[in-house]
């Protein structure tokens, strides 16, 4: 009896170590099973990265383009720049590139306050105003009236409304742009209807509160600056004009 008890202690000794064995290895196993998981899970799924658009743009660096205001010249033939060598070098151009503008010149040759052609056709300051996109315009400016002589001196009082009309329009039209007013100017001798003409505009200018620039008062014109057709100025004389409306105006 007691050598099977002995025996039986002995079978039961090792049962029971078989199963602690079996129970610590399971635990052993399921802990090296989640170990290996977590650890399959980091090594098989990679770590977050920037995203390389994201990267790319990051390192493109911002352009700002700075939009030029724009400024729309109207006038005779001296604003088209008759005369010069290039279109670069007419007064209106060295203005707008001094200023940093845009320039948008729709001047056309032989035109006024009051003076037109239907024929070819050609329109006055008014009608130049009037057909000009208002689409971003930043700065008028109106120049001459040197071609208005001949009507001064038949009917004064349609030259002065027609001038005093044409700054009226521009700023209707133009309410929110800066007006600019350049008079007229001649190759000749000054006389009584470029002075009258210049205190015209210069008045009608003021009334609608734009900046006015008198072209003789002193005179630009200078002989040495005269074209050879006796009429339009040189590459020289464009510059003059430039130098003081860019004076006046600055």
């Amino acid at each position: 009896m007691k050598r099977w008890l002995m025996s039986g202690g002995i079978v039961a000794s090792v049962v029971v170590a078989l199963v602690a064995a079996v129970v610590v290895g399971m635990i052993a196993g399921a802990g090296g099973t989640a170990a290996g998981d977590t650890s399959g899970e980091a090594s098989g799924s990679p770590s977050p990265t920037a995203s390389p658009s994201a990267s790319a743009s990051a390192m493109v660096p911002t352009v700002t383009v700075e939009k030029k205001p724009v400024a729309l010249f109207v006038g005779d033939s001296y604003t088209v720049g008759q005369g010069s060598s290039a279109p670069e070098k007419r007064w209106s151009t060295i203005v707008a590139d001094k200023m940093g503008w845009a320039e948008r010149n729709e001047a056309q040759g032989g035109t006024g306050y009051v003076s037109r052609s239907v024929t070819i056709p050609k329109l006055s300051y008014g009608e130049q105003l009037r057909a000009a996109s208002k689409e971003g315009v930043d700065v008028v400016v109106i120049a001459g009236g040197q071609n208005d002589f001949d009507e001064l001196e038949e009917d004064p009082e349609l030259v002065f409304s027609a001038v005093a009309r044409a700054f009226k329009t521009a700023h209707q039209k133009f309410p929110d742009a800066r007006i600019i007013a350049v008079g007229p100017s001649t190759p000749w001798e000054i006389g009584l209807e470029a002075r009258a003409l210049d205190s015209a505009v210069r008045a009608a200018a003021e009334q609608q509160g734009a900046t006015y620039v008198s072209l003789i008062d002193p005179d630009v014109v200078l002989d040495q600056y005269v074209h050879e057709d006796g009429i339009h100025v040189t590459d020289e004389g464009y510059a003059a004009i430039a130098h003081r409306v860019i004076s006046q105006i600055s």
